[in-house]
């Protein structure tokens, strides 16, 4: 290699380290401030666990926690069987005006979440609902079943039909072809794509924000009401352990949606 490629070389790295500090630099600020014994950012003297310790003093957090979870998991099992069916949909059925109705279905997840909540908050109010779990519910689901829906699609395309296509030939029918072919090889993307879908309805605020009533509160916006009242260490504690969450949500979703078809075909062969 040349001097100019090795220094090209070297600049593109620390190009690259120093974009990873821009992003992530923050949140290790984060962290560490949630274990200060102090309330502000400054003379940070030893480690203390007061901040977590408070936490799970707070009723109200954790009822909010709790809101978050029920409508992350009923959410992404409403996604999951809504987005594999519309997967399969969308793949093996031929109709005019195809492409225009993928990106019609991907809006939901790519529209900013403000026109999203406002949008959902008009539409419940004309029909006289009242803002609730349901509402909350019915905001999330719009942006998880695109997340699901286009993850189980890139899957069947790189699989191919012609698996089905042959367990048909062999005498299987529509249902068992789906339950003994088609599920195990989609399944790890299904996975993948739950897991990717909570941690996008876990940590999402705006359009919750819109349809969240005074009784039904999730963690994210109740995070933001505390943030009115200053930054409070327990802001830092909470942060990091949705941070963490986060990332191993994440992390396990890489490792499935990782797992291609030919994968799947190369166990097959190694059990035979």
């Amino acid at each position: 290699m040349s001097s100019i490629g090795r220094k090209r070389g070297v600049g593109l790295k620390l190009y690259g380290l120093a974009v990873f500090l821009f992003l992530y630099f923050p949140l290790v600020i984060v962290l560490i401030f949630s274990f200060s014994p102090t309330k502000t950012m400054v003379g940070m003297q030893g480690v203390t666990l007061r901040w977590y310790e408070e936490l799970f003093r707070d009723g109200g957090l954790l009822a909010a926690l709790g809101h978050t979870v029920v409508i992350g998991l009923s959410s992404v099992s409403i996604a999951v069987v809504l987005g594999v069916s519309g997967a399969f949909f969308l793949t093996r059925v031929h109709f005019p005006g195809k492409q225009v109705f993928r990106t019609l279905v991907l809006l939901p997840y790519i529209l900013p979440g403000i026109i999203m909540g406002i949008s959902l908050l008009i539409f419940i109010r004309n029909f006289g609902v009242r803002l609730s779990w349901f509402t909350v519910l019915l905001g999330h689901v719009s942006f998880t079943v695109p997340i699901v829906m286009f993850q189980i699609m890139a899957r069947i395309a790189r699989m191919g039909p012609n698996y089905q296509a042959a367990a048909m030939d062999l005498g299987a029918n529509p249902a068992q072809t789906f339950w003994y072919v088609t599920l195990p090889m989609i399944r790890t993307a299904i996975v993948g794509a739950a897991l990717l879908a909570f941690t996008v309805s876990f940590d999402e605020i705006v359009i919750s924000f819109f349809l969240t009533g005074s009784a039904w509160m999730t963690l994210p916006v109740y995070i933001y009401g505390m943030l009115r009242f200053g930054l409070s260490p327990k802001v830092y504690a909470i942060s990091t352990i949705i941070l963490l969450l986060s990332l191993v949500l994440v992390i396990l979703m890489a490792r499935y949606t990782g797992r291609t078809a030919e994968e799947y075909r190369t166990r097959a062969r190694k059990a035979e």
